[in-house]
């Protein structure tokens, strides 16, 4: 089957022939050299000095982490679909006030919204904002949000899930204090590692934090690191490792320009061959996420039943989402994919469309 998933994707060759390796443990020398070149690599990825963790979860533990270690009572979460409503159920969960910032489903988060809500609520500690919304197919404009929240004096949570390592973030530079994302996307890695930087404010907040929680305690994991021993928990020592060897890779064949223009030259040809197919795709125009293509199912016919139609052709798409489940279907491009597959892909899809 090719996977044109939107998570977990297909594992990079090389990163299988790393994860396939014998295990060690995780107080070892091995280990701790591989952890801390990992979290270099990391830092230098998202042009940060800011503390990268590696989380034993997936990156919904980041985004509890964010909430329960920095906000004391309110945030404002920015909601494009279903991950953005995660993040203020999340939130909720765990007895936080959540404002919300909903455009019509489709419709970008735009700078002058975010300033508008944050006059109406200016109490709120933070802002969470999802990069880049799957369900939707859409891309925030992160860098402008990151400012205007910063403007206001909030913190700024970033669920950079299905955008870290598909598209430029700059951790520092665009004042973001939590950014979190998981292997199984754009890094092409199993599940089960979630890795993400904290900032200084945030880690400061954490100390003094009441009813945070035990295994994702920021200042915890902040000990453990500065101490050199790692983690305060048994690390996902294969994911780590295939990690650590696509990063490596990213650098050696040209570094992360090289990596997200590929990322835009498999989003942009996938993007029009559905177009020529008489398609088109569901989030505003100029907004299109780069890793992820959401596509409107023709008139009369439920997405889910494109989706079907494909795997039996040896293609996994992915189904829509959430309030999409019916309307749309997805088509990722993150992960392993060959250049060719996108062509049998489409050749796929244009055969099940003239036979619906």
């Amino acid at each position: 089957m090719k996977l044109f998933t939107v998570g977990p994707v297909a594992c990079y060759p090389e990163v299988l022939e790393e994860i396939g390796r014998q295990m060690y443990s995780h107080r070892s020398r091995e280990y701790l050299d591989l952890h801390y070149e990992t979290v270099d690599l990391l830092k230098r990825f998202l042009e940060t000095e800011s503390q990268i963790f590696l989380f034993s979860s997936t990156g919904t533990g980041f985004m509890e982490a964010s909430i329960r270690n920095c906000v004391r009572r309110s945030l404002l979460c920015c909601i494009n679909g279903s991950f953005g409503k995660r993040f203020a159920d999340v939130a909720v969960a765990n007895g936080r006030v959540v404002e919300r910032l909903e455009p019509p489903l489709g419709e970008p988060v735009l700078p002058d919204m975010l300033e508008d809500a944050l006059a109406r609520h200016p109490e709120v500690e933070a802002v969470a904002l999802t990069h880049n919304e799957t369900s939707a197919g859409l891309i925030n404009p992160l860098r402008e949000l990151a400012s205007a929240a910063k403007a206001h004096g909030k913190l700024v949570f970033v669920d950079a899930v299905s955008s870290m390592g598909g598209t430029e973030i700059k951790v520092d530079e665009w004042g973001i204090d939590v950014c979190f994302s998981s292997s199984q996307k754009c890094f092409g890695v199993p599940p089960g590692l979630a890795v993400g930087s904290v900032s200084e404010e945030a880690l400061k907040l954490s100390e003094a934090a009441v009813d945070k929680g035990w295994y994702f305690d920021f200042k915890l994991w902040e000990r453990y690191q500065k101490r050199g021993r790692g983690t305060p928990v048994t690390s996902v020592i294969p994911q780590i490792a295939g990690l650590n060897r696509i990063l490596r890779l990213i650098e050696e064949r040209g570094g992360k320009e090289w990596y997200f223009n590929l990322y835009r030259r498999r989003n942009l040809k996938i993007r029009r061959g559905v177009e020529r197919l008489g398609l088109s795709i569901f989030p505003r125009k100029g907004y299109e996420s780069p890793t992820v293509s959401c596509v409107n199912a023709p008139e009369g016919v439920e997405g889910a039943l494109i989706y079907e139609r494909m795997r039996g052709k040896g293609f996994e798409l992915a189904m829509g989402y959430g309030d999409l489940k019916e309307t749309t279907f997805r088509i990722g491009n993150m992960g392993h994919i060959e250049e060719r597959d996108i062509d049998l892909m489409l050749e796929a899809l244009g055969e099940v469309l003239a036979a619906l």
